[in-house]
């Protein structure tokens, strides 16, 4: 009987300490999640020779970074793997997976690049207002030509693969386009000056089979009275999204694409930004103690993230999910639920910051710096 109390007495605390361990586990992972990051390493450091034009994108797992000056892809750690010279006013550019375009606007080059250098180079005849790129390397672009807008479709090398004539009193103006990762639709937003005020019209166009029995290749138009859509674009071949001024659309469709999502707003949208799957917005807070409050949707239109606070950016970006706040002083990072998890006081004054492929790593470009950091 006493052996029999004594076993007892074992097993218990065994228990006890394999259940203490486990929570002091459990303590250690939630001290680990719910840390906000405000310290950080140079990892690296060059002075920038850039002009203020200098922009970064990410691009694969690589950084792209480009200017009035040329163009360079760098790895994980900041190091050049690549780069092109070259001479533009004022360079505008456009990612998707693994193709790049970039144009000069008002210009008429354009050049396209994938993670292994420069795929392609061409002129237009006409001056550039915007570029889209496919994964191929396909440009659409938006020409001028006085009254008339042309949306142009080339390949690589500047083969003409198809174009589109519009002008203001026929189509309205161009506000923005959008290409699909494959190369075979372009969506455009028309603001038309309406006699009651002004009126949106998002216009599909197929250049695939389906499209070539339609009038200028256009298979849908969608109309919203009273707002102005300045932001279209496609998360893949089959789902697009209307940034309307009161709110956002999501539409479906391979060939022929339909509305099914609708969200509006009643209040100002200060700034909206996205990624592929989620769609953020940015208001004015309507509590007391807060300056601002951001709303994160995914395509669904359920709302995933209400958020609030005061920093004062200047700058809203959205990678993998997770929102980077950006001003002078420095920058914060939200993960996909909405927690802080980077709080950053920089040293110098912030210009612009990206997130870059691996473990806490941002590249921060202040003035007259750029620098590789890691958060901890």
């Amino acid at each position: 009987m006493k052996n029999k109390g004594k076993k007892l007495f074992d097993y218990s605390w065994k228990r006890y300490l394999v259940s203490f361990f486990i929570l002091v586990l459990l303590i250690g992972v939630l001290v680990v999640i719910l840390r906000v990051e405000e310290d950080y390493t140079v990892l690296s450091s060059y002075e920038k020779s850039d002009t203020s034009s200098t922009q970064y994108l990410a691009f694969g797992k690589r950084m792209f970074k480009y200017s009035a000056d040329g163009v360079s892809c760098m790895d994980g750690n900041g190091q050049t793997l690549w780069n092109c010279t070259f001479s533009m006013q004022s360079p505008i550019a456009d990612v998707c997976e693994g193709s790049v375009v970039v144009a000069d606007q008002q210009g008429t080059d354009v050049y396209i690049f994938d993670e292994k250098g420069q795929k392609g180079q061409f002129e237009t005849l006409l001056p550039i207002e915007k570029v889209k790129v496919a994964r191929q390397g396909v440009v659409a672009a938006v020409l001028t030509d006085e009254d008339v807008t042309w949306i142009n479709l080339y390949d690589t090398q500047g083969g003409e693969i198809a174009k589109m004539r519009t002008t203001v009193k026929e189509s309205g103006y161009p506000m923005d386009i959008a290409l699909s990762p494959d190369g075979m639709k372009i969506m455009v937003s028309f603001l038309w000056p309406d006699q009651s005020g002004i009126q949106t019209r998002v216009g599909f166009y197929n250049f695939d089979s389906i499209g070539q029995t339609e009038e200028n290749n256009q298979v849908s138009l969608l109309t919203y009275d009273g707002v102005v859509a300045p932001s279209v674009y496609f998360v893949d071949e089959r789902r697009s999204v209307v940034l309307r001024s009161n709110g956002f659309s999501v539409c479906q469709g391979a060939e022929i694409p339909t509305e099914k999502v609708s969200v509006d707003f009643d209040e100002e949208i200060l700034t909206a930004f996205h990624d592929d799957g989620k769609i953020g917005f940015i208001f004015k807070s309507d509590k007391a103690d807060y300056k601002y409050k951001i709303l994160v949707y995914n395509l669904n239109g359920r709302c995933t993230i209400k958020k609030y606070l005061n920093m004062d950016y200047r700058q809203a970006k959205m990678m993998e999910g997770n929102i980077l706040l950006i001003n002078d002083k420095g920058f914060q990072v939200y993960s996909s639920r909405g927690r802080k998890r980077v709080d950053v006081t920089y040293k110098k004054a912030v210009e612009d910051v990206a997130s870059v492929p691996g473990l806490g790593k941002y590249m921060v470009v202040s003035n007259g710096h750029t620098e590789l950091i890691r958060v901890k």
